[in-house]
């Protein structure tokens, strides 16, 4: 998943978690709403038809994923929104859920081999040790002050056995997207206040395997 080859660039530089990293493991996932407020009048979600999206306005979006679900939106300027959605790249197969942001007015979107998707939040387990490997937390909207997107915040098993944290921002400006990682620094607070003032909405996590 593409945010993986950015969050092990900057491991390169923050290095290896602490146990004050581990203490800080997130544990908590929790259900949200399928949208926010201010959700675009032409783009109001209607329904899921096999791999499309289907919006009120008449408008759909393939996507070509499988066990297709919609989750929300965040608005694009004059251009359609980014959809947040999640799925399959192939059919009866062990690939994980993925999460997909996309605009339709960037035209088709590009899902072969793991591209354009991240990683879905929650708690993945090694399928082998049953050890917990990854754990995140993700919002979309307003994810920080002044700030669109979605945002992840990271906690990921390293190859020295402990867990190293991250965030991980999607961020909308200017009708484009822009992927950036960067160490913790109080930020899920920030997020959180967002939340309560309903322009921040959290993905529910799930718990999942990882991948042969």
């Amino acid at each position: 998943m593409k945010h993986l080859v950015i969050i092990l660039a900057l491991w390169t530089f923050i290095g290896c978690g602490s146990k004050e990293d581990s203490k800080n493991v997130i544990k908590k996932t929790t259900v949200s709403p399928i949208t926010i407020s201010k959700v675009s009048e032409v783009w109001l979600f209607e329904k899921v038809d096999g791999s499309k999206l289907v919006f009120k306005n008449g408008q759909s979006f393939q996507t070509n994923l499988f066990e297709l679900k919609f989750i929300g939106q965040v608005s694009n300027v004059d251009k359609a929104p980014f959809l947040i959605f999640s799925g399959r790249d192939c059919n009866e197969c062990d690939a994980n859920i993925s999460l997909y942001i996309h605009s339709p007015s960037d035209g088709k979107l590009s899902i072969k081999h793991g591209e354009n998707s991240y990683q879905f939040p929650g708690t993945e387990i090694d399928y082998e040790t049953d050890s917990i490997t990854y754990v995140s937390r993700a919002f979309f909207g307003q994810v920080l002050d002044n700030t669109k997107g979605v945002i992840w915040y990271e906690n990921r098993l390293l190859e020295n056995g402990k867990m190293g944290s991250n965030v991980f921002l999607s961020r909308i400006e200017k009708g484009s997207k822009k992927d950036t990682v960067f160490a913790g620094k109080g930020e899920l607070e920030e997020t959180a206040n967002l939340v309560k003032k309903g322009l921040c909405v959290e993905i529910l996590g799930q718990k999942y395997s990882s991948e042969l």
